[in-house]
């Protein structure tokens, strides 16, 4: 086509363009034979608070034979100022006979705001009428004013909804005009605002918008939202209506809500829970009642249809005081109005939270049996229909009344053993137990095997009593009744063992969980009416005991009430038999542990050598909460400033007989340290004890020393005095003097005789003889008596003497064998003495006692015993020198009084 064009331009251009004329041609032809409508008026409502609505009324000039079928406007409106279009629309209306038409624009700010033009034009498809000339809605921005003025005035507002406000400026103000809100200018003295919402009803004070120092509130809120209508009768002569409001509508006066039924005004005094009473004949079957829920912002209309008959929720009858009431039972009675005599009813009555019901004609009292003696009990009554039961009625307000007093209950009755001593307890009869007010408990103490009782009573706030110390040597029957003013309840009896009948049992540890203690037993034969488990805090004092009893055989939890945290309790668990109870186990324990409470005690801190040791006395028994696990010990040397060292003790720990534990710090360098010890169990830690002390290491080196000088000086000192003290003992041992003989003729006498030796040295060549020659036949015999002394010593030449430490009793006495000749003598050389002595040849005695006598080849050898003859002038130092036959070599015999010594033995073949 493109390439067609330049060649068929001035073929095409003409023809076209005569075509496009006559066309437009005859359509402003046919323009001009549509009528022209024509506005009547324009207007809104008038108010003064602010218009949003514009009204437009025409006519549309049409024959009424030429009216059309449809009939289509368009309208257009603007802002008459600046001639600003806001809105066009085309609407299509129903012909009227009378030609004349309505049609209303709301606005989206307030008319008042400024001046507003409209016009419209008839429209048959494509063709229209030419437009009316423009209306104009003044607004009040054509007026002078001496104020500037805010619309909307008061308005109230759907919560949400969109509101433009307008600001209308008084002529002077207009030049320098600035504001934060009204930005928007839309005519020469009108200001908006972009359009603003609010989210939440507002307060009952409003919104304020303010404008050149003037300004406005307004408010926000919702439409009445009542729900749930419901009409039913409550006294059988009216019918009450009630309903649910719904959310929140706002708190101001704008919002509040105008109620009626059925055309009836309905005041309403609780917004919350409104209703309304109407005065109508319950019998005329089934009604409609619609409810109108009006406010400022909308309306909303709600109905419930029902037969009043079967919408019966009855008023709370008037309960009176309770009528003859007794121990065990009451009546009750209550008042209706005259309109229930003939009424069919089922009414509830509760009893202190107990429901029981009864049915009947017009129901106005009630009979309550099965009441407990001396009881307060609480009760009230609420009725209904029972022919069509819709709901309950209303309850009656609550009366109270107490029960006449009874014979008490049994009590219950156990015992408390604490080391010797035997308690008798019982528990305080509850109120329903007592059956009225306990005056008192009467008790009988008496043994099985004795008819006599000993009569004890014991005033109402007494629950324990102390049996004597002979009564516990055997079991003894007590039984304790309870005493109101009715009388004395029926004995309970218990039969307590004799003291030492436990012994057997030994206590075990128990740990409790969460506060309670599970305590188990296997099944005892024993038991013939069931068991009792027994607590008591053991470090408390007497009566303090709780018990449970249970047919049970298993795991049994304790009551968690019962136990205190941080408490030791001694639990025990009897057989009930038919006599004396059965203890079958004791244990021992805390429900819950706590940290200790108290510090460890007396602690002390020692030098010991090298070591420092800390001891201390564990916690007070009360005090620990818990089982004590062991001891935190903390040190720090104070001069530093490290951080403390810590270590855990064992509680046992070099635990003595004193109950102190003790603690050994090694390598401690000297200075100033502080320790800390604190008991912990397994719940923590207690309050930690303080002490400060100085570790010195010099002083332990400079004390070992003084002792060490101190020992050595006192070994010494003691050998000194001793070696003083044996000093001739030491001499005899060391260095034995050779004792110098003197004999006489009288010494010697015939046959075998025994002599009396005054000297020691004798013991201790006793001792050499022996060492050199074992089978020697060298005896000490001891003295039978003082008679063979004083008979030896008649024999024993008057030259012979005793000193000081000699006792005739104790002389030893030396026995010459004549017939043994062959004695080997140690030969020890003593050259001192050489006393030549003649032995008379027909003597029958000789010595044999021959010392220090050795051949030229320096060997023991055998001496020939020659008689000798005591020198009468014997003298303790003399020498006795014995000459053997054939030999040249003589010994002498030393013969030293010092070394006098007088054991009871008798020496025998002194040389063998």
């Amino acid at each position: 086509m493109n390439f067609l064009c330049p060649v068929m331009a001035s073929e095409c251009f003409w023809p076209l363009c005569a075509l496009m004329f006559l066309a437009v041609a005859q359509g402003k032809q046919y323009e001009h034979n549509l009528p022209v409508p024509e506005i009547v008026r324009v207007y809104s409502n008038a108010s003064t608070f602010g218009d949003w609505k514009m009204n437009t009324e025409w006519r549309d000039n049409f024959l009424n034979s030429n009216k059309p079928e449809k009939v289509t406007y368009d309208l257009e409106i603007f802002h008459t100022e600046q001639m600003r279009l806001v809105h066009n629309e085309t609407v299509e209306v129903k012909p009227d006979l009378t030609g004349k038409y309505h049609w209303s624009w709301t606005s989206p700010l307030p008319l008042q705001c400024t001046s507003h033009s409209v016009r419209l034009r008839y429209r048959d498809h494509i063709q229209t009428s030419d437009w009316t000339p423009f209306y104009i809605l003044k607004g009040k921005d054509a007026e002078d004013i001496s104020k500037s003025t805010v619309y909307p005035k008061s308005h109230v507002a759907m919560v949400g909804d969109s509101i433009i406000f307008c600001c209308i400026l008084k002529s002077e103000t207009v030049a320098g005009f600035k504001s934060s809100d009204f930005k928007i200018r839309i005519s020469n003295r009108t200001y908006v605002t972009e359009p603003v919402s609010q989210n939440k009803p507002s307060k009952s004070g409003g919104i304020n918008v303010a404008c050149d120092h003037t300004g406005i509130t307004y408010f926000t809120g919702y439409a009445p939202d009542a729900q749930n209508l419901t009409c039913e009768t409550r006294d059988l002569i009216s019918v009450e209506c009630h309903w649910n409001p719904g959310r929140f509508v706002g708190e101001a006066f704008a919002f509040k809500i105008l109620y009626s039924i059925n055309g009836r005004n309905c005041s309403v005094k609780d917004e919350n829970k409104p209703m309304c009473v109407l005065n109508e004949n319950i019998n005329k079957g089934k009604t409609v009642w619609t409810l109108s829920a009006k406010n400022g912002l909308g309306e909303k209309i709600i109905r419930d249809t029902a037969d009043p008959k079967h919408r019966v929720r009855l008023q709370a009858p008037k309960l009176a005081h309770a009528v003859l009431v007794h121990a065990r039972n009451a009546t009750l009675k209550w008042k209706w109005s005259r309109h229930f005599s003939n009424f069919s009813m089922i009414c509830q009555v509760e009893v202190n939270n107990i429901i029981k019901e009864t049915n009947g004609t017009g129901l106005h009292s009630v009979f309550l049996p099965d009441l407990q003696p001396f009881t307060n009990y609480t009760a009230r009554v609420r009725c209904s229909s029972q022919e069509h039961f819709y709901k309950w009625g209303d309850w009656s307000s609550p009366i109270t009344f107490t029960t006449k007093e009874d014979i008490p209950e049994a009590v219950d009755v156990w015992m408390q053993v604490l080391g010797k001593q035997t308690y008798i307890v019982w528990k305080n009869p509850t109120v329903t137990q007592s059956h009225g007010i306990i005056k008192g408990y009467k008790l009988l103490v008496g043994s099985p095997t004795n008819a006599s009782r000993e009569i004890i009573s014991k005033a109402a706030n007494e629950y324990c009593h102390k049996l004597s110390p002979g009564s516990t040597e055997r079991d003894h029957i007590i039984s304790v009744s309870a005493r109101n003013s009715k009388g004395v309840s029926s004995p309970s009896k218990i039969t307590i063992p004799s003291l030492g009948s436990d012994s057997g049992i030994i206590s075990t540890p128990i740990s409790g969980h969460n506060g309670v203690f599970n305590v188990s037993w296997e099944p005892s034969p024993l038991s013939s009416c069931g068991y009792v488990v027994d607590w008591f805090p053991t470090y408390s004092t007497e009566c303090s005991v709780k018990w449970m009893k249970t047919y049970a055989s298993y795991a049994t939890p304790m009551p968690v009430s019962d136990f205190e945290n941080g408490v030791k309790y001694t639990l025990s668990v009897y057989a009930c038999t038919s006599g004396a109870p059965q203890l079958l186990q004791r244990r021992t324990g805390y429900a819950q542990e706590l940290p200790p409470s108290g510090k460890v005690r007396n602690l002390t801190v020692e030098l010991q050598g090298s070591e420092t040791v800390l001891s201390w006395e564990e916690v007070a028994k009360k005090e620990q909460k818990g089982v004590i696990l062991g001891y935190k010990v903390s040190y720090i040397k104070t001069e530093t400033g490290d951080g403390y060292k810590h270590l855990n003790v064992s509680k046992n720990c070099n635990q003595g007989t004193s109950g102190r534990v003790e603690c050994r710090l090694s390598n401690l360098s000297p200075g100033d340290y502080n320790f800390k010890v604190k008991a912990f169990t397994s719940a923590g830690a207690g309050p930690e004890v303080e002490s400060t002390r100085n570790i010195d290491v010099g002083d332990y080196r400079l004390v070992v020393s003084i002792l060490t000088a101190l020992g050595t000086a006192a070994c010494v000192i003691t050998i000194i005095a001793l070696c003083c003290i044996k000093r001739e003992w030491l001499k005899s041992k060391l260095y034995p003097e050779i004792p110098k003989p003197r004999l006489s003729d009288e010494w010697f006498t015939e046959g075998f005789r025994q002599y009396p030796v005054i000297d020691k040295v004798l013991l201790a060549e006793k001792e050499v003889l022996m060492a050199k020659n074992p089978e020697a036949s060298l005896q000490i015999v001891p003295l039978k008596g003082h008679e063979d002394v004083e008979l030896m010593s008649r024999d024993l030449p008057q030259t012979t003497y005793c000193y000081e430490h000699c006792d005739s009793k104790t002389a030893s006495l030396i026995t010459v064998d004549p017939s043994y000749i062959d004695v080997p003598c140690p030969g020890i050389q003593n050259p001192t003495y050489n006393l030549t002595l003649s032995v008379p040849v027909d003597a029958n005695l000789v010595l044999g006692y021959c010392p220090q006598i050795q051949n030229i080849n320096n060997q023991f050898q055998a001496c020939d015993v020659t008689p000798i003859q005591m020198d009468s002038d014997y003298h303790p130092q003399s020498a006795v020198t014995v000459t053997a036959p054939g030999e040249t070599n003589n010994s002498s015999l030393p013969f030293n009084s010092s070394s006098v010594s007088s054991p009871n033995y008798l020496l025998h073949n002194a040389c063998s």
